[in-house]
């Protein structure tokens, strides 16, 4: 393994050429442009396989997580934007949540060939200038840094208002909403294995995605949900408690039972009579 390795205030430039190579899943705290100079080989990134080649550029964020192994010989350039990079935290949250989405659907760069070309001319011409003696060289690839992710994110942007609806409906969080309603009563299409293939993203994306909008676990809002159809056919219906049950795709009466013990800390019976007291 040959790698070199720049240290700047606000990023950082690493270069590595393996021949053979396993990287763990891992993730940064940072945002890093990844460069395939040339190699072939296999890229995991957020659960999803890509097999990387010779000029694919990746954009990972923080939240991303991923992991490597070399087939052919690789060398890999990285360019690492610390935190402090960016000045503008809203600009950072867009940027991350654009390219943490894509890299849930792409991972590789998709990008006009121009932009490509110009893409990595630019990476080499940053490497020209990380070898030079620190000094002025700084300010000039802080520059470039910041022209490439400009170029990226125009790309990327472009590519998003062109995918088809299996994969931007994962952005509208009204819509994962409204299959959990539409699904209350099925619970294996609750599943986060059921709902991840249902929206075509990996199952640690779906739960992620879900927190990160709602405050709130995907499994909590999904028993909130339940709670709420229970409630309601308890207070405005006679139904018995084994036809809600089965209403709502529990495997018994039990199962049911517990369920309620476990969100209200009372019988069911209990429940529905505190219910009728309350006027409900």
């Amino acid at each position: 393994m040959k790698d070199t390795f720049f240290i700047y205030k606000d990023f950082e430039i690493y270069s590595v050429e393996e021949l053979t190579w396993k990287k763990e899943v891992h993730r940064h705290n940072f945002f890093e442009l990844l460069y395939i100079e040339y190699g072939t080989g296999n890229h995991i990134l957020n659960s999803i396989p890509h097999n990387y080649k010779q000029h694919d550029i990746y954009l990972l964020t923080p939240k991303d997580y991923h992991s490597f192994k070399t087939v052919t010989p690789t060398k890999f350039h990285c360019l690492r934007f610390l935190p402090n990079f960016f000045s503008n935290k809203k600009e950072i949250e867009e940027i991350e949540k654009l390219f943490y989405y894509h890299n849930q659907t792409k991972g590789n760069l998709i990008l006009f060939e121009e932009d490509k070309s110009f893409c990595e001319m630019v990476i080499l011409k940053i490497l020209n200038e990380v070898a030079r003696p620190k000094g002025q060289n700084e300010i000039i690839i802080k520059s470039l840094m910041m022209s490439l992710i400009q170029i990226v994110r125009r790309n990327a942007i472009i590519n998003e208002s062109n995918l088809d609806f299996q994969t931007t409906v994962v952005l509208k969080i009204d819509t994962i909403l409204s299959y959990i309603r539409s699904n209350i009563a099925n619970p294996h299409l609750l599943k986060k294995k059921e709902m991840a293939n249902h929206f075509n993203v990996s199952i640690h994306y779906i739960g992620e995605y879900f927190k990160t909008h709602l405050n709130i676990t995907l499994r909590d809002y999904i028993e909130q949900t339940k709670m709420k159809v229970v409630r309601e056919k308890l207070s405005k219906s006679n139904l018995t408690f084994s036809e809600i049950s089965n209403d709502l795709g529990f495997t018994d009466s039990s199962h049911f039972n517990k369920f309620i013990m476990r969100s209200t800390g009372i019988s069911p019976s209990e429940f529905r009579k505190s219910l009728s007291l309350a006027g409900i």
